[in-house]
């Protein structure tokens, strides 16, 4: 059924794809879920912990930069499970975010090997916008409430829902749907107002053989007042030792990707995207790289997780 589900979704996206542009997301989100949906932490029997970094339009004067650190965990052989994620956002040279949050998730076998999990994660982040530091700003400008410093602590608040087997999974989350501005230290509204993000994800798994499986995955983003984005993207596992594939961000870029497990339990990823819009121009892409280790827990099932 969840693979009918997803195939439907891929048929009807041609209808809901928009020309536009979106903020910047993981390119290797497939191996980076928990930080798109707090619900995944309840898919892996095992302790994972994935660090995460990404440079995004490597050349241009005040790129993005964006660095992620995150940890789940069974709860002994219950069916509760906790995590937990670092994120550290460098917008230009003005504008950086940090941020520490708490996930918790429950899930119930709804089927024979078929489980729906809820997830729920809150935290802290701390805002600061440094316009000072822009030489570029005229003084005259710096007196335009626009461009006031501001530092703010920021309490977030999300929520999202899975349904998985080993060959599928579909999920809908908000990982930023509620957020409150705790302090204000300047005297204007100029940090940006944090506006819940709802992303779907699906996935599915075919297994050729032993030897090669193949995993096309789906994310699709929407936040209010911006046009809706959609990433493709297909995987091939080689012998169970290298990923290699391929993704779509829509009217954005292509990328590339791929992957080598070191041993069983500790992955390396570096994905490049290649600019389809008038930015490439003035950049030379973006890089990600990615470590993952995942280690056994007493009385779980440590096998190979695809999610």
């Amino acid at each position: 059924m969840i693979r009918r589900i997803f195939t439907t979704f891929l048929l009807l996206l041609p209808v809901l794809l928009g020309q536009a542009q979106q903020q910047a997301m993981y390119t290797q989100y497939m191996f980076n879920t928990l930080a798109i949906n707090p619900a995944y932490a309840a898919v892996d029997e095992s302790m994972t912990m994935t660090v995460l970094s990404r440079h995004q339009w490597v050349g241009f004067k005040g790129a993005p930069q964006t660095q992620t650190m995150s940890f789940h965990t069974p709860i002994k052989e219950s069916n509760s499970f906790i995590g937990a994620l670092l994120i550290n956002d460098q917008i230009g040279e003005v504008l950086q975010e940090t941020g520490g949050y708490i996930t918790f998730s429950q899930r119930v076998e709804m089927a024979d090997g078929a489980y729906l999990s809820l997830g729920v994660n809150g935290g802290l982040s701390s805002f600061r916008a440094d316009y000072s530091r822009n030489f570029d700003i005229s003084p005259e400008s710096m007196n335009d409430p626009q461009f006031y410093n501001s530092s703010s602590l920021r309490g977030n608040f999300g929520v999202g829902v899975m349904y998985f087997t080993e060959k599928a999974y579909i999920g809908i989350s908000s990982p930023h749907f509620l957020a409150r501005d705790f302090t204000s230290f300047s005297k204007d509204a100029s940090s940006p107002k944090v506006k819940p993000h709802y992303m779907f994800q699906a996935g599915s798994l075919f297994e050729f053989s032993y030897d090669y499986k193949f995993k096309p995955n789906v994310l699709v983003k929407y936040v209010n007042g911006s046009p809706m984005q959609v990433d493709l993207n297909a995987n091939l596992l080689i012998k169970e030792l290298f990923w290699i594939g391929a993704s779509y961000r829509s009217f954005e870029s292509f990328d590339a990707l791929a992957s080598v497990f070191i041993t069983p339990d500790i992955q390396f990823g570096y994905s490049y995207d290649f600019s389809t819009t008038e930015m490439s121009k003035t950049q030379k892409g973006s890089h990600e790289i990615m470590l993952k280790f995942r280690m056994p827990v007493k009385g779980r099932d440590h096998r190979a997780c695809y999610w």
